[in-house]
């Protein structure tokens, strides 16, 4: 079940992608071939507008082929400008992100709504000897915005212990106020000492039971829409700085998952959430792992490394400022040199899923 779950996620994922270059190379006058679902030889396909739509043997994504360069009335996506082609390439992370703020907007209107308001202030904690209170909402954190409580606690996961400065906004006056994190060393963590107030979801699908959901306020239908907005914006937040702090070393190489990770996380959420929640919490919880994915993907694909689309997009600025094409036969080599970078890190990543399977 967890294989079939992780390629359906996989699938959607890289067929939004490639759905994103397709629609821009139309847009573009660039001549698309055949656009695939899934990998292998073809099951069956239909031609429309000259061009072939198929479905695949394997489940395993989908690819977009274009026309590279011009024959008769067919446009070369080689010979497009190259203001096109960095739309075209731009396109596939673009959808990337759109398929993550979608599905988070979606699961908005159907999980509960974190707020930056404070519901109650723990005793003897930072916040208490701060003078903060219970219906405080908080603005910023060390001049940093805060939406919703996984912007707090994101917050509180970076800190070192440092005083944080903290704007409050109670009733309609605004209050700055200072405290040093307390650290729980069972946890390994920096708390301030507060719990968030969370709004019930406004569509219900078993994450309260129906005496529980009369207490909780329940969100209405712009509140869902804009915690969903924050949290997608927040996922892809997370992720640019993820991939930053992997090149910066604050986090370790062997941390990173492959598709064997992720199947096994997949697998080992879908049982434990359906489990104990149901079905319908247990697709929630795939929802958001492929708003996740998606958002890893289209930031992945935009580093400038040859063979990915933000490799070509480095091509297309050098010639931009050369005001000169690269020959096709050097962006061949460098394709072909970051593919072979990219499948020993693929084995060195998929090393590490096993081991830690083992383990």
């Amino acid at each position: 079940m967890s294989v079939i779950l992780t390629l359906i996620i996989f699938s959607i994922i890289v067929v939004i992608h490639e759905w994103g270059h397709m629609r821009a190379a139309i847009a573009c006058g660039v001549n698309v071939e055949e656009f695939a679902v899934g990998m292998g030889p073809k099951i069956f396909g239909w031609e429309k507008n000259g061009r072939l739509y198929s479905i695949r043997l394997f489940p395993l994504g989908g690819f977009c082929r274009m026309t590279d360069e011009t024959a008769g009335d067919k446009k070369g996506f080689m010979d497009a400008s190259v203001w096109k082609r960095i739309i075209i390439c731009v396109a596939g992370p673009f959808m990337n992100f759109v398929l993550a703020l979608a599905v988070m907007i979606v699961l908005g209107m159907m999980t509960s709504v974190s707020t930056t308001q404070i519901e109650s202030v723990r005793e003897n904690s930072p916040a208490l000897e701060a003078g903060i209170q219970p219906r405080d909402k908080i603005i910023s954190i060390n001049g940093k915005r805060m939406h919703t409580a996984s912007d707090v606690n994101y917050a509180m996961f970076g800190s070192d212990g440092s005083t944080m400065d903290i704007v409050l906004k109670r009733g309609g006056e605004r209050i700055n106020v200072s405290l040093t994190p307390q650290y729980l060393k069972d946890e390994d963590r920096y708390i301030m000492g507060v719990v968030m107030l969370s709004k019930a979801p406004m569509i219900d699908v078993g994450f309260y039971d129906r005496e529980e959901i009369k207490t909780v306020p329940r969100a209405n239908l712009w509140e869902s829409v804009q915690s969903g907005c924050y949290d997608g914006l927040f996922t892809l937040r997370v992720t640019a700085e993820s991939i930053v702090m992997l090149f910066t070393r604050d986090i370790a190489v062997d941390e990173l998952s492959g598709p064997i990770g992720v199947t096994t996380v997949v697998g080992d959420t879908y049982q434990t959430t359906k489990k104990e929640s149901g079905t319908a919490a247990s697709i929630i919880m795939l929802a958001n792992i492929t708003a996740l994915l998606s958002a890893n993907l289209g930031i992945m694909n935009l580093l400038p490394i040859p063979a990915l689309d933000g490799g070509r997009l480095l091509v297309y600025v050098v010639e931009i400022i050369r005001r000169k094409k690269l020959p096709p036969e050097k962006e061949g080599m460098l394709n072909l040199a970051g593919f072979a970078i990219l499948m020993l890190f693929a084995v060195f990543v998929a090393f590490n899923d096993i081991t830690r399977i083992i383990k």
